[in-house]
């Protein structure tokens, strides 16, 4: 099926950093990106400003524990960024009830060489590439950022195109499952009724296909914190502080590994915010985003 191509006109004006957006672009939907393809989540959304290019890229992989969500729509973690003159692409790819990891990974990666190949066509400079996500979306996008050369989590598509990115941002994504059950305390009762994480049906067990407490080796296989080296990209990553899905110690555990091997890496715990909110979604943390992507990539747009 081709691309379904829409052209889309914003009518609302968008105040971002004291200043006022209204930016034309259009969208260039369901493109497939794999020549592997078996599933129909496997294709990828692209919003592209009416400006010239070439502009620097920010890929969003949606949440969902994995097991549900789809690329559809702007993630309002990021959307302003496509006002300030980035392509935003949004990409899908198999949950765990149809193919168990690395299948995930993999599609990220295919998606990533996708976009880098026609970086031409869709206006992008290919060597100004962020990933970011959140939850299950940010675990794939740190996944993404950590495990360069890691052969058993290459993929498909892989010819000459690197998967390499330039920044990662990660919102309140899982990095080490086996310490998903350690929940905030303060205040106590916080976390009254959490999920199970060390169980045969949580979301971590049914996304690996064992019960994650009897396969610590498939376990560290598909933790971000696992792969960390010196040549990993920038991270910026953001968690609540009364997140009771993801523990907020996956995120500190990231920082601390990726300060150990001389990352540069801002983590912001956001006091009082749960998994996902409207937190979120604030002018404050939208600027945080735009101004550690415009320090890496050169200045505003």
């Amino acid at each position: 099926m081709k691309p379904t191509i829409c052209y889309c006109m914003l009518l609302t004006f968008f105040l971002v950093n004291g200043s006022l957006f209204c930016q034309n672009y259009k969208i260039i939907a369901d493109i497939p990106y794999t020549t592997n393809q078996s599933s129909n989540k496997q294709k990828l959304d692209i919003y592209i400003p009416d400006q010239a290019g070439p502009m620097p890229c920010l890929i969003w992989i949606h949440g969902g524990a994995w097991l549900a969500g789809s690329k559809e729509g702007l993630a309002g973690e990021v959307d302003t960024l496509l006002h300030h003159g980035y392509v935003i692409v949004s990409i899908g790819y198999r949950l765990s009830s149809d193919s168990i990891f690395p299948a995930q990974i993999f599609d990220c990666k295919s998606a990533i060489r996708y976009i880098k190949a026609n970086a031409v066509q869709y206006k992008i400079d290919s060597s100004k590439i962020a990933v970011a996500g959140s939850s299950a979306g940010g675990h794939l996008a740190a996944l993404v950022g950590t495990s360069s050369g890691i052969r058993s989590l290459e993929g498909y598509d892989s010819g000459n195109i690197s998967y390499r990115v330039q920044a990662v941002i990660d919102f309140y994504g899982p990095t080490d499952f086996l310490i998903m059950d350690e929940l905030p305390d303060d205040p106590p009762g916080i976390c009254h009724d959490p999920m199970i994480h060390l169980a045969p049906d949580s979301p971590e067990s049914l996304l690996l296909g064992c019960n994650i407490e009897d396969c610590p080796e498939k376990v560290r296989w598909a933790n971000p914190v696992a792969y960390v080296s010196p040549d990993d990209p920038p991270f910026l990553i953001f968690h609540g502080t009364n997140d009771c899905t993801v523990t907020p110690k996956s995120s500190v555990l990231l920082k601390d590994e990726l300060i150990r091997n001389g990352i540069q890496v801002e983590l912001h715990l956001l006091p009082n915010a749960g998994h996902g909110g409207n937190e979120f979604y604030s002018p404050g943390v939208k600027s945080k985003v735009l101004s550690f992507l415009e320090d890496l990539f050169g200045g505003s747009i």
